[in-house]
């Protein structure tokens, strides 16, 4: 791109001098201004471009990881001459941004001169220029002695959509380090990395020095390469590379060296632009079977084991030249989906974790015995005729299909009577597909995500798991007894053998008390989301908001805040809990307003979920469940 630029502003110097040459030569007035004018206009050109132009050469810079076009990679500046429309809807994707330089335009946090604490340490944000730096305790202060202090530049940006991370350069060859917050760009305020992933309490938050390099670059980057350099079993620091920041479009379609090369032609360009034939230079993931189709999805979006672990010879072939994948290639003969494991998933082997859709779709029979892609649902580039403004669009990239069509495209038989299938009222939350058989039971990005297995909900999965089914979710207040009653009246499922509790006890209710952190955080998602108040009614979830603000987990504490906040009636409530005695302030503070609300619960609603109308608990099966809460440490890494 620098080539580019200073080519494009030395064209203009030479247009501009000869121009002045022919001012001199010529002795007519009108022609005289026309040239000075285009003499200007040229010179103003080649300023701009060369004001444009980056100060540094990215080969020069030696503190952080640096783009550099190798194996065939020669970066999506190459695609948006002959893909204009392709390039303008990447670009304003948020795969492009998934890692960024830190312009001035791609950082969305505050560094104007703030100052953050954590653990009794102090980080001081500040902007110079078009640079962003951050004054802290040295994180490697036991090589550096006499430095407790320093002043770091930030070197990376990763996110843009729903959070924004800042990884500074550490001092240490191109090795960076991770700010312990993050920047909630909805909110448009800091909080700390504890807010936003389920990280147990007694996890230091540490600099994760080396991160980027050798986990983060493998789906936040195109074509990354650690290159770590080692002398026997010392890391002695990195020398990343990556092609491109971001998924950009050889991400997808490959290296694009060759499609470049062959399509100088024009006759080749157009004849294979309308032609019905693949070009075999360039890989178009719409083209490839379902399987080898959803793998290029899942390069990123999976949990895998890559044969590192006993294995020295792969483990240094990553940190030498990257993953050998390409697009197009069979995904599992160079590393294999893993469906069990640790905490990352349910006891069944589904996938909990946001991000790795891949080992929840495969298992789906939508894809596994249909046809079913990635592609299905979402369009990597939006199409010219859709009307939505690209933010929307690049929400999601869903496909523009209106209600369930999605679905309906293969399941037409349910087109003609919807509510027949679903057994509730078409157009509801309720008769939609995607709440049936893609819940929100996965987590991420400090909310609930839908789960990519597609599948029918049912009560023994609940039973066997804990995960929430998609019935339960939706109806908190209403118990696994009267989901299990509905399944067998309307699809004939077979009635499980239940307990007590799973027949009088609502299932939203348990989950909140009694589960782990990853489903305290789910329902602390579930408490604000419409649909669930629609359905069961949100007059009685106080108590239970409330119990979650003063949860362990920090993360919990904050996605129930955001839910209060969402309630009619309590968002105005001024709630700190940064301390522990806060956390018990504002947990009173949210009961004491719940109950002057004196909310009218009927009797058989409030037997379900533990409450009296009016406005208060029933304390002893209430205390009970907590009691029994599952208290194991989780740690969900996203």
């Amino acid at each position: 791109m620098l080539h580019e630029l200073l080519g494009l502003a030395t064209a203009g110097v030479i247009v501009a001098a000869v121009v002045v040459a022919l001012l001199l030569r010529t002795g007519r007035t009108t022609f005289r201004l026309a040239l000075a004018g285009v003499a200007v206009a040229s010179l103003s050109t080649a300023w701009h471009l060369l004001r444009r132009a980056p100060r540094v050469r990215e080969l020069e810079i030696t503190t952080r990881p640096i783009e550099v076009a190798a194996d065939g990679y020669v970066t999506s500046t190459k695609c948006r001459a002959c893909h204009p429309h392709e390039y303008a809807t990447w670009h304003d994707s948020y795969h492009r941004k998934m890692t960024s330089a830190p312009a001035p335009d791609a950082v969305l946090g505050d560094f104007n001169d703030v100052r953050l604490t954590i653990d009794g340490k102090t980080y001081h944000l500040q902007r110079s220029g078009d640079e962003f730096w951050v004054e802290m305790d040295n994180p490697i202060a036991e090589f550096a002695s006499g430095q407790p202090r320093v002043r770091q530049r930030i070197g990376l940006v990763t996110g843009s959509h729903h959070m924004q991370a800042y990884w500074f350069e550490s001092g240490f060859t191109r090795t960076l380090g991770l700010l312990p917050f993050t920047w909630l760009v909805s909110e448009g305020r800091w909080t700390s990395r504890r807010s936003v992933f389920v990280m147990p309490p007694s996890d230091p938050v540490d600099p994760s020095l080396g991160t980027w390099s050798m986990v983060c670059s493998k789906c936040h980057a195109t074509h990354s390469r650690p290159r770590v350099d080692y002398e026997g079993n010392v890391q002695r620091g990195h020398d990343t590379h990556v092609g491109e920041f971001g998924i950009a479009c050889e991400a997808c379609h490959g290296p694009a060296r060759d499609h470049v090369a062959a399509n100088q032609v024009p006759t080749r360009r157009y004849a294979a632009r309308f032609g019905d034939a693949a070009d075999s230079t360039i890989v178009n993931p719409a083209r490839l079977d379902p399987a080898r189709s959803t793998q290029v999805c899942g390069q990123c979006h999976g949990q895998w084991d890559y044969g590192f672990t006993g294995n020295q010879r792969a483990m240094d072939d990553w940190f030498r030249q990257g993953f050998s994948y390409r697009p197009g290639d069979d995904l599992l003969r160079s590393r294999k989906a893993k469906f069990s494991g640790d905490e990352q998933f349910w006891s069944d082997g589904l996938i909990r974790v946001a991000g790795r859709e891949y080992n929840a779709l495969v298992g789906s029979a939508c894809h596994d015995r249909g046809a079913m892609t990635c592609l299905s649902c979402h369009v990597m580039h939006q199409p010219a005729d859709d009307p939505r403004p690209r933010p929307e669009w690049a929400n999601d990239q869903l496909r523009q299909l209106s209600g369930d069509q999605t679905c309906l495209q293969c399941h037409a038989a349910y087109a003609t009577d919807v509510p027949a299938h679903t057994h509730h009222a078409a157009g509801s939350e309720g008769s939609r597909c995607q709440n049936c058989h893609m819940p929100h039971t996965t987590y991420g990005l400090m909310k609930g995500v839908r789960t990519h297995r597609i599948a029918s909900p049912t009560v023994q999965s609940t039973l066997a798991t804990g995960r929430p089914n998609a019935c339960n979710q939706c109806h908190l207040d209403q118990t696994l007894g009267w989901t299990a009653e509905r399944l067998h009246e309307w699809y004939g499922t077979e009635i499980p053998s239940l307990s007590v509790d799973d027949r009088t006890v609502a299932a939203g209710a348990r989950w909140t008390l009694k589960g782990d952190a990853a489903q305290r955080a789910l329902m602390a998602w579930t408490f604000g989301w419409q649909p669930a108040r629609q359905a069961s009614g949100d007059d009685w979830f106080a108590p239970y908001l409330a119990e979650l603000l003063d949860d362990p987990y920090e993360v919990v504490r904050n996605i129930a805040d955001r839910s209060r906040r969402s309630l009619p009636g309590f968002e105005t409530l001024d709630l700190r809990l940064d301390s522990a005695a806060e956390r018990t302030e504002a947990k009173a503070a949210l009961l004491t307003a719940w109950r002057q609300r004196a909310p009218r619960i009927d009797e058989g609603r409030a037997a379900r979920v533990l409450v009296e109308s009016g406005g208060s608990i029933r304390n002893d099966p209430f205390r009970r469940l907590l009691r029994e809460r599952d208290q194991r440490l989780v740690k969900l890494f996203e």
